[in-house]
């Protein structure tokens, strides 16, 4: 199936200005950096001015969901895994049977339409945040662990938003509707005034190549359900409809259904080339970022197993990664996500010296768990990076300390005790290198003397 080309579409000049986030949550941002340290599209933007649709250059040049749902995740430069998440793009096309079903989506925008509110979402969660296909998502010039995060941050972030519009998934099969799916209008205004987009904000896919306004391809069935015949039908805001009878009052009839095309509407609200992340996609992307380690790190802190490897523990640990996210998506605890993200840094003794964009949280470079208890003296606080760091991988964090060495009750200096002396001497120390001075000898067998004499005194007395 082919998609559209930009010559195809017609979206009009509306256009989206992105306004600052307002969160308390969120961490203070800092200024912009030269560009030397970081590219533009990975810097604040304070003023992009992003299209509300973003066409590919080249018919069905992308699918995200074939990388959403399917996720190949890069925890290293080589260490990568795959994982399948719940499938939230299947069933998305509508049909339309009823004149008044189809009246109603092309007479205005409405939420209450799945498509609507899934594509409102993506574009949140990408273009809303200056997230890009070419940029961030299918960038070969990145780090492939960087690359990693922003797939995730799409997955995740589209999902928290539709749980937070309490919209029911596809395969939420007693409660999904296409056509009036439950939505919570208040949480809509309160993302829209984040995002900075008008409530009234148009997120039908409106191409069709009937030139319908998106209800889609007319299709003709006659002569009984096993002939259809596929037309180019121009709506005319009727159609003829098959009673509920038996077969043979079908026969008697001819009647129309419109069903939208397969042009898998939510890649055409994503950012095609980004200018800089906006405000309020900073705070979402350290949301992000705080989840994709707890997930990724946590899973492997629970079941002490690396989630690279290829045994039963590995897929143990995928699938706590799982269940990790789908907390994460809810919201549950989420009062605790930033102890939660320190607490698996410091279990799994990971390296946070992965920088994306300054005002962004660390990510560790290498998302294994390290199992090596010798391990200690990392920095691993919780950090952003700063404008004095490079795009990438950073070679900080690098320096392991010995332990510090613990007096002891009652001694200053418990290095100068013989014993502890002893413990620290190399192994090719010859025994006579650790004998006693001879003075404190002569003072050990002048104490035994005097201790022996006593002993007799007292015998004799008695």
């Amino acid at each position: 199936m082919s998609a559209i080309t930009l010559e195809e579409m017609d979206y009009g000049q509306k256009r989206i200005n992105s306004t600052k986030l307002k969160t308390e949550q969120s961490p203070p941002y800092a200024r912009q950096v030269e560009p030397s340290h970081f590219p533009q599209e990975f810097l604040l933007n304070e003023s992009p001015t992003y299209d509300l649709h973003q066409p590919f250059n080249k018919p069905n040049s992308y699918d995200v969901r074939e990388i959403l749902v399917n996720m190949d995740l890069y925890v290293s430069e080589s260490d990568h895994f795959m994982i399948k998440l719940r499938d939230i793009f299947k069933n998305y096309i509508h049909t339309y049977k009823e004149a008044e079903t189809a009246n109603a989506w092309l007479k205005s925008p409405n939420m209450q339409y799945w498509d609507q509110q899934l594509n409102f979402a993506m574009w949140a969660t990408t273009t809303g945040c200056g997230v890009s296909i070419h940029d961030h998502l299918y960038n070969e010039n990145i780090p492939a662990q960087i690359r990693s995060f922003f797939r995730f941050h799409v997955y995740f972030m589209t999902r928290r938003i539709l749980n937070q519009l309490g919209c029911p998934l596809p395969d939420d099969t007693d409660v999904f509707d296409l056509n009036n799916n439950v939505f919570n209008e208040v949480e809509y205004h309160k993302i829209c005034d984040e995002f900075g987009v008008d409530y009234n904000t148009d997120f039908r896919f409106s191409y069709d190549p009937s030139g319908n306004n998106g209800i889609g391809i007319g299709y003709q069935w006659y002569g009984g359900a096993a002939h259809i015949k596929h037309i180019q039908r121009k709506y005319q805001g009727s159609m003829l409809q098959i009673p509920d009878a038996e077969d043979e009052a079908r026969r008697s009839y001819k009647w129309y259904k419109f069903q939208n095309a397969d042009y898998r509407p939510y890649n055409y609200f994503i950012l095609k080339n980004s200018a800089g992340f906006t405000q309020a996609g900073l705070g979402r992307l350290n949301r992000s970022i705080e989840a994709y380690i707890y997930c990724v790190l946590g899973s492997q802190a629970d079941t002490r197993v690396s989630i690279v490897d290829s045994g039963g523990g590995a897929q143990e640990t995928r699938q706590k990664m799982k269940a990790l996210l789908e907390d994460e998506i809810r919201g549950i605890n989420e009062d605790d996500s930033i102890p939660r993200y320190q607490n698996v840094i410091n279990s799994t003794r990971v390296k946070l010296d992965l920088a994306i964009s300054p005002s962004l949280w660390l990510l560790p470079s290498k998302m294994i768990i390290n199992l090596n208890t010798n391990v200690a003296g990392y920095n691993n606080f919780l950090q952003q990076a700063t404008e004095n760091m490079k795009f990438g991988y950073n070679n900080i964090n690098n320096e392991v300390k010995k332990p510090a060495l613990e007096k002891m009750e009652g001694h200053t200096d418990p290095i100068k005790r013989p014993v502890l002396q002893r413990s620290l001497a190399v192994e090719d120390t010859t025994s006579s290198q650790l004998e006693a001075p001879e003075h404190d000898i002569l003072h050990e067998y002048a104490t035994l003397g005097t201790l022996v004499g006593a002993i007799l005194l007292t015998y004799l007395f008695i």
